[in-house]
């Protein structure tokens, strides 16, 4: 229980050190351009702000203001529905902006004549309004997964789960349906796409070797981006699979052991589960800086940033101490 206590400490400092690095990302990409396309800015900026809106969700008003003041969010029947959908929609969004980020990739590298068309700011503003619409669409049906405890003047108060959600087939239909699309199909999707970039990048490079002779990979700055992109496309692939993995398996274990419930921490089915809660909103909180930070370009205008912020602090700093 120890180490489990540390471990979720831990965590919880790097949620919150990941939200200031999506929220620097985000301003970042928006009062500059860091050398970026304006589509894949786009792309950056929505799945920044996908990913503070967990952290806001689900961090702070569910892991740390709703225990607190749960007299204040379960008065309401309205405002735990509202908020059980907000959290399961956010995690969704933010998993398939990377899906939509990762195929935008896909077809930058590998199909040179459908990239002008498909990767044009307008078609990443449909892209990204489809998958904002999409995800918060199809979690609706949380909002009957509470149900009021009392209604008095036609209003809903107090908050409580459904007993029909562990036991309706409709409702094992739904989390079934829910967690094929979020994280099964990106899983596939994800892995898919990037399998293929990185076929054609190889083969690109070996034919490019070719015409260059013997120079081999060192003096090819091209080939040595290619390869940095290849590194860079398999360790998101690798951080989304490892991290979700937890969810999956329980979800799986959950299903075919039928076992919804934990009565303390001691029991390892609550061990995992809460681990598997904290790594899923981690994934959702390392794609951004994964890819905006190894940008050379967004590094030097992020050097500038943080220049400029003590040069300016630095005098209020002086007169203070003088």
């Amino acid at each position: 229980m120890v180490v489990f206590k540390q471990f979720i400490q831990s965590t919880c400092e790097k949620e919150r050190a990941e939200t200031l690095a999506n929220a620097v990302t985000l301003l970042t990409l928006q009062l500059r351009d860091c050398g970026l396309s304006r589509s894949t800015r786009m792309y950056l900026k929505s799945m920044s702000t996908a990913d503070l809106l967990v952290l806001i969700f689900y961090v702070l008003v569910y892991r740390i203001l709703l225990p607190r003041f749960h007299h204040v969010f379960y008065l309401y029947t309205f405002g735990c529905r509202l908020i059980s959908i907000l959290i399961a929609a956010v995690i969704d969004c933010s998993v398939w902006l990377t899906v939509s980020f990762t195929f935008d990739r896909f077809v930058i590298i590998c199909f040179q004549r459908v990239r002008r068309i498909y990767c044009s700011p307008k078609c990443a503003v449909l892209v990204i309004t489809l998958v904002y619409l999409l995800t918060y669409s199809r979690n609706i049906p949380y909002y009957f997964a509470i149900l009021p405890i009392h209604v008095h003047n036609n209003r809903q108060f107090g908050c409580k789960t459904n007993p029909n959600i562990d036991t309706s087939l409709a409702w094992r239909a739904f989390y079934w349906f829910h967690t094929i699309l979020t994280p099964l199909v990106p899983y596939v999707c994800v892995v898919f796409l990037n399998l293929l970039t990185i076929r054609h990048v190889l083969v690109a490079s070996q034919i490019r070797r070719g015409f260059r002779g013997s120079g081999g990979e060192a003096g090819d700055p091209e080939m040595q981006s290619r390869r940095r992109a290849l590194v860079l496309l398999f360790a998101a692939s690798a951080s989304f699979i490892i991290l979700w993995m937890a969810t999956v398996g329980l979800f799986l274990f959950s299903r075919i052991t039928n076992t919804y419930f934990y009565r303390d921490f001691n029991d390892p089915f609550a061990l995992v589960n809460e681990a598997s809660r904290m790594l899923r909103v981690l994934n959702c909180s390392t794609s951004t800086c994964m890819y905006a930070l190894t940008q050379a370009r967004f590094r030097e205008e992020l050097r500038k940033a943080m220049k400029y912020c003590a040069n300016t602090i630095n005098p209020f700093v002086t007169a203070a101490n003088g």
